[in-house]
């Protein structure tokens, strides 16, 4: 397994946002900021932008499907940027540097545009933009920052390789899902076996379980589909509610996800079952990736 570190840096910091293809970018929007809470910003080039905490944004909408759907994975500098770029090439990962209008499409300085094993396109970024603003939701959803995602994976050993040469860490299993750590929590990146590829929901930290609580009566009340939740993952012990919006759009409210200590332990395996994936008793509908699989 490759070294996290360079020096005594990590290689990558943060998931720091999604760009995310629709077809139907305006219902989306509307959902993404009056529905689910998050702050409408303006865009560049025709995108619909949204802040979640500090950043310039975490959201980003478009129906451009050329571009794509893009996850932001923000690197410690551009040292590190030239160390992930080499291990990539190096493991027969295609890596380009970004121009710089498409840097500029990001709000970031510089960026490495490369792909996972899957296809998922992954942007690794120095220095994204932050807002000088305080963060304004249209509703008091509870937000206070963007917090992770879950990925989509078709190739997953090779995938998984992808991300430890980025320096993530296995926190633990449940079945062949790869709960992935890249700082002090438990997991900012769920990887699940699946067959298709692509972004399968969006998290978003809000302040307690009252604000899931909250938030789930809410989309009852909208008539918001709720995909699972609210329940409890036994392994990282974080509370979660996944609900849909048009276009199969995915987003997630956590809280209380467990920090791994300063002591390293290896990943534990928890059994393909439904107790494993919440052990609050909520299941999946229509989400295959989000039900147990043997």
């Amino acid at each position: 397994m490759n070294a996290p570190l360079t020096g005594t840096r990590p290689l990558i910091t943060s998931v720091c946002y999604v760009r995310h293809a629709v077809s139907e970018p305006q219902a989306c929007a509307r959902f993404v900021s009056d529905i689910f809470g998050l702050q409408r910003v303006a865009g560049r080039d025709g995108e619909l932008a949204f802040r979640s905490d500090d950043r310039f944004r975490t959201v980003s909408l478009c129906d451009d499907q050329d571009d794509g759907t893009s996850i932001g994975i923000e690197a410690w500098d551009d040292a590190a940027l030239r160390e992930i770029g080499e291990r990539l090439c190096t493991h027969g990962f295609a890596a380009r540097s970004a121009s710089p209008v498409e840097c500029q499409r990001r709000h970031v300085q510089s960026a490495l545009l490369t792909e996972d094993a899957s296809g998922n396109r992954i942007d690794l970024v120095t220095r994204p933009t932050r807002s000088g603003r305080r963060y304004f939701p249209p509703r008091d959803a509870g937000i206070v920052q963007f917090q992770g995602i879950g990925l989509c994976s078709t190739d997953h050993q090779r995938d998984l390789a992808f991300w430890r040469l980025l320096g993530g860490e296995v926190s633990d299993w449940v079945g062949d899902i790869a709960y992935l750590r890249i700082d002090a929590l438990h997991h900012r990146i769920a990887l699940y076996p699946s067959q298709r590829r692509g972004l399968l929901y969006a998290a978003f930290e809000v302040e307690a379980l009252d604000q899931i609580m909250q938030n789930s009566y809410f989309m009852q009340e909208n008539q918001v589909r709720i995909v699972q939740g609210p329940g409890r993952q036994p392994a990282s012990q974080q509370i979660f509610l996944h609900v849909e919006g048009p276009d199969g759009l995915i987003l997630s409210y956590v809280t209380g996800t467990a920090e791994i200590g300063d002591r390293p332990r290896p990943p534990r395996q928890f059994p393909p079952t439904a107790t494993s994936l919440c052990n609050w008793g909520s299941e999946s509908k229509g989400v295959p990736e989000l039900s147990p699989q043997s």
